[in-house]
């Protein structure tokens, strides 16, 4: 047999089983086949005869195939009679990394051919593979194979556990952002709030538009954005490095290390573990500048051959390998002196540890002259014991005396060494530092073969149970079934049984997600979400999921207590509207009573104009029941004043005998009227001055002393009692209780009569008009008062009501009291003369008459323009005020104000203007102060308070 007949034969053996094992391509294999074919394998039952019996036997095992490394093939070749060559083979295989299985093994095979017209073709194949544990019908031992990488996979998994408890040490912050133009932030880190300079994640979105793009390095953005581009079309993780702004403006190195998913709310988002890098960064540049340093000291050692800062040896080229020539560096690097050097380096590779000897002396040998240079890096020892690490560079050349040298120029590279060292580790962390912070979501994460019911627990965190490291998926199922909470169970078991998640696969679902209630090992039920995401399966059919499991229990308590605060809020909301609804319902009624009154009597008085006595009548019941009117309305400012912080309490000297007898006197014919008496009493000795808010005292008590009055039934009594209840060293505390032995309230009633619009019986009070206010005004004013009220009642018996007040000792008598309005005719105001602007007819009637009246001249305008044209077109100094209505037509009183200010004329930033109009609330108050108004008057206008206004003007 030739060469070249033995070549053809080797050849078409090894595409044969390239072929086969390389590329699992069966069909070639049968392409060969001989009819008269017989095969015989590894396995106990396989062997076949002729072509289609043996081509059936390898496509039935085709699926147990793996993609092979082969290499290290020998093959022996035979020729034997009747045109037949045998051929017999073997070769190493390895599964490729990248698959789900490993194997390594050393295959043999027998080839029989036969040479015919068409070629060789293959009558006989005998193969196999020295696998121990090969099943009887694989032609592939794949399931001893698939174990070897669980068991592969389980090894690596508790080494990623070790690796994942010293990232958590390490600095740095993690975020989601969305995979958007400008990486737009989800969710960010305290830690990486921290390293960016930020107090927390709102600081972070308002100082950076809350996205990457706002305090990455404008120049280093575009790169990164490309380099991340292209990693997710290659796959769905990343690693960049670029520059970034701390709040502060400072600039550092960030490590992102990231990955793009699709997290619990559907969306697509990228998670990252940010990290600051500045510290390797600059070891980087320190070890690169030390590198090129390296370089030129190499390029220049020629030249610089006694000052260069490295070692530079030259030594016979033969096998002694005697020290020619050495600069200084040579043997200080190694702590000698000279003559030390020389003695023990005479063969300078005696200071090669034994280990890198064999290795060192290779790359010398080979060395040839204009060959080039080699170089390494080795391990060394000094003079003191101490390691070092020096870079070498060997070259084979001519030196000055016209020798054949080798010439080795070293430098110590411990420093740097140290840094690359200190650099892996960082690296080594930062990668271990990324995997803890993706596992952190998911304390437990299970790969789950659906097909084959196999699954294996891949992270085992903290969790409500701790499960098996592997076992069958329908086991699991089961076991978690019966811990979950009955109303949930058919849910979950429709859900995540296999074949329910192998339907719903099928149907094109990717995932599947619950929340549910499940026993955990604490015998406490928990919150717990479970996550089933399918998993593309690129080497096989089978159906594989990843099963993500999460404690929920702190958002499911922060849910409910949401909720709970909801409810609560809207209970609130409901009973302050139905108080309110009532209030409106009653106002109604007590505004309609004396609003009745008063157009009854007005319609007897114009009956009866000829009796006077009559009419006089009529008229002193329409004053009553508007001043009644005007108490309603004045309770209900009270009460939004109270409210709105608004009421201020004004402390004066006052007589407490004088403010007593005024109480008496007011409330005394009411009692009368009612055929009940009144008594006040004063227990003790009493200061005759005290200094308080009289006015306010006042209100607090004809609150208390209408209510008894109202609800004590005619022969009862009621019964005002002072008295001083304690001294302390700057106040005195008085008690004022009020009782009465009238119908009595409730228990139920008390617990909430201080509330407005709260009355215990609206059918019992129908006839005892009122707002509902007077007790939660009287709560209010003594809570201001810095005081204290209390109640007690029974109900058919009567009620109590004791308010316990501080009081300043009262100074000096005050001097000066206002006087009454003097009549028309000595009036200080007489003959002077009055702007008043109001649009409506009644009202300017009524304010003119009074005013005139007076002695005051009246000149009066319709709206604010007709004021502001009649103050315009007026001498200097004629008017003494101007009394100005706020709501009118055409211009009101506050646009007027401001035009009549800015008239260009010496008065009209001077002349008063005092507005007199039915806004009374506070802002009203205020905004008329901003216009330029003098006072404010509400309406109806007390006329004393209007006169004694004006004479502050005179």
């Amino acid at each position: 047999m030739t060469d070249t007949e033995r070549g053809e034969v080797v050849s078409f053996a090894d595409k044969i089983l390239r072929r086969y094992f390389c590329d699992c391509d069966v069909e070639f294999l049968i392409s060969t086949f001989d009819p008269e074919i017989v095969w015989l394998g590894g396995g106990e039952n396989q062997r076949a005869e002729g072509s289609e019996a043996v081509a059936k036997a390898f496509r039935d095992g085709r699926g147990d195939l793996a993609p092979c490394r082969m290499w290290g093939e020998r093959y022996v070749v035979l020729p034997l009679d009747g045109n037949c060559i045998l051929c017999e083979g073997e070769s190493l295989l390895e599964t490729l990394p990248e698959l789900p299985v490993y194997m390594r093994a050393r295959q043999r095979v027998t080839f029989i051919f036969r040479r015919t017209d068409a070629g060789l073709r293959t009558v006989h194949i005998h193969n196999s593979i020295p696998f121990g544990e090969i099943q009887p019908d694989e032609l592939f031992p794949i399931h001893a194979a698939r174990e070897a990488c669980r068991s592969l996979e389980s090894s690596l998994s508790r080494k990623d556990r070790e690796i994942e408890l010293m990232l958590s040490r390490l600095p740095g912050g993690m975020q989601i952002c969305y995979y958007d133009a400008a990486f737009t932030t989800k969710w960010i880190s305290d830690g990486l709030c921290r390293m960016l300079g930020y107090g927390c994640a709102d600081e972070y979105a308002a100082d950076t538009g809350n996205c990457c793009r706002g305090f990455i390095q404008a120049e280093d953005y575009g790169p990164m954005c490309v380099q991340v581009d292209e990693a997710f079309r290659r796959g769905n993780a990343y690693t960049a490095e670029y520059r970034v702004r701390r709040r502060d403006g400072s600039v550092f190195w960030v490590q992102d290390l990231g990955r793009r998913v699709r997290d619990e709310d559907g969306e697509e988002v990228v998670y990252c573990f940010i990290s600051d890098i500045t510290q390797r960064k600059e070891q980087e540049l320190q070890v690169e500048k030390s590198n090129r340093e390296a370089r030129r000291q190499a390029e220049f050692l020629s030249a610089l051959y006694d000052t260069v800062p490295c070692g530079i040896i030259q030594f016979a080229t033969d096998e002694s390998h005697t020290l020619i020539n050495a600069n200084r560096m040579a043997w200080e690097i190694y702590g000698y002196t000279r003559e030390e050097y020389f003695a023990i380096a005479s063969d300078p590779f005696r200071l090669v540890k034994d280990q890198d000897e064999t290795r060192i002396h290779r790359i010398a040998d080979a060395l040839r002259l204009g060959g080039g240079a080699a170089s390494y890096t080795r391990e060394g020892r000094r003079k003191d014991g101490s390691t070092l690490w020096i870079n070498v560079i060997m070259e084979r050349l001519i030196n000055a005396d016209g020798e054949e040298v080798i010439q080795a120029v070293f430098t110590d590279v411990s420093e740097i060494r140290r840094l690359q060292r200190e650099r892996e580790q960082v690296q080594i962390m930062e990668n271990r530092s990324l995997r803890a912070a993706i596992c952190t979501a998911y304390p437990v994460i299970m790969n789950v073969n659906l097909t084959r019911n196999t699954y294996e627990t891949v992270i085992d965190g903290d969790f409500i149970m701790r499960p098996s490291p592997r076992g069958a998926v329908d086991d699991v199922v089961a076991r978690s079934s019966a811990r979950i909470d009955a109303s949930q169970r058919e849910q979950f078991e429709s859900i995540f049984q296999r074949c329910a998640m192998l339907e719903r696969f099928r149907r094109g679902e990717n995932e599947l997600y619950m929340e549910m209630r499940e026993l955990g090992d604490d015998g406490a039920c928990h919150w717990i979400s479970a996550h089933a995401i399918h998993v593309d399966n690129p080497f096989g059919s089978d159906v594989l999921a990843v099963v993500l499991l999460r404690l929920l229990d702190e958002q499911r308590s922060e849910k409910a207590r949401q909720e709970q605060l909801l409810r609560d809020a809207l209970a609130a909301a409901k009973s302050a509207s139905s108080a309110k609804s009532d209030f409106l319902s009653r106002m109604s009624h007590d505004i309609r009573t004396p609003m009745n009154a008063i157009i009854g009597m007005t319609a007897v008085a114009h009956q009866t104009v000829e009796d006077p006595q009559r009419v006089r009548g009529c008229l002193e019941k329409i004053d009553a029941s508007s001043r009644y009117l005007l108490s309603l309305l004045g309770d209900i400012l009270d009460m939004a004043k109270i409210e709105q912080g608004k009421l201020n309490i004004v402390e004066a000297p006052f007589c407490l005998e004088e403010f007593l007898e005024a109480l008496e006197a007011v409330h005394t014919p009411q009692a009368l009227t009612r055929s009940m008496g009144l008594k006040i009493r004063r227990e003790g000795p009493l200061a005759a001055r005290y200094v308080g808010d009289a006015l306010r005292l006042n209100q607090i008590l004809v609150n208390l002393l209408s209510n008894a009055i109202k609800f004590t039934p005619p022969g009862g009594k009621v019964e005002l009692t002072v008295r001083e209840a304690r001294r302390d060293r700057e106040r005195t505390w008085l008690e004022f209780r009020v009782s009465d032995t009238g119908v009595g309230m409730s228990p139920e009633f008390m617990k909430r009569i201080f509330r407005p619009f709260e009355q215990e019986s609206p059918d019992a009070a129908r006839n005892n008009v009122g707002s509902g206010l007077g007790l939660a005004i009287v709560s209010s004013l003594t809570e201001l008062m810095g005081g204290s009220v209390g109640v007690e009642s029974t109900r058919g018996r009567g009620s109590a009501f004791t308010v316990l007040l501080p009081f300043l000792p009262a100074g000096e008598e005050l001097s000066g009291a206002p006087s009454a309005a003097a009549p028309a005719g000595t009036s200080p105001l007489a003959g002077r003369r009055v702007l008043l602007a109001e649009d409506n007819a009644l009202n300017l009637e009524i304010a003119v008459t009074l005013l005139e009246l007076q002695g005051l001249t009246v000149d009066t305008a319709e709206n604010g323009e007709q004021a502001l044209r009649a103050f315009a077109d007026s001498e200097r100094g004629r008017y003494l005020a101007i009394l100005m209505d706020i709501r009118m037509p055409v211009m009101d009183g506050l646009a007027a104000t401001r035009a009549i200010r800015e008239l260009p004329r010496p008065d009209a930033r001077t002349v008063p203007i005092i507005a007199m109009t039915a806004n009374a609330f506070e802002e009203d108050r205020r905004q008329a102060g901003e216009a330029g108004m003098n006072g404010y008057l509400t309406k109806p206008v007390d006329m004393q308070a209007l006169l004694q206004e004006l004479q502050r003007y005179l």
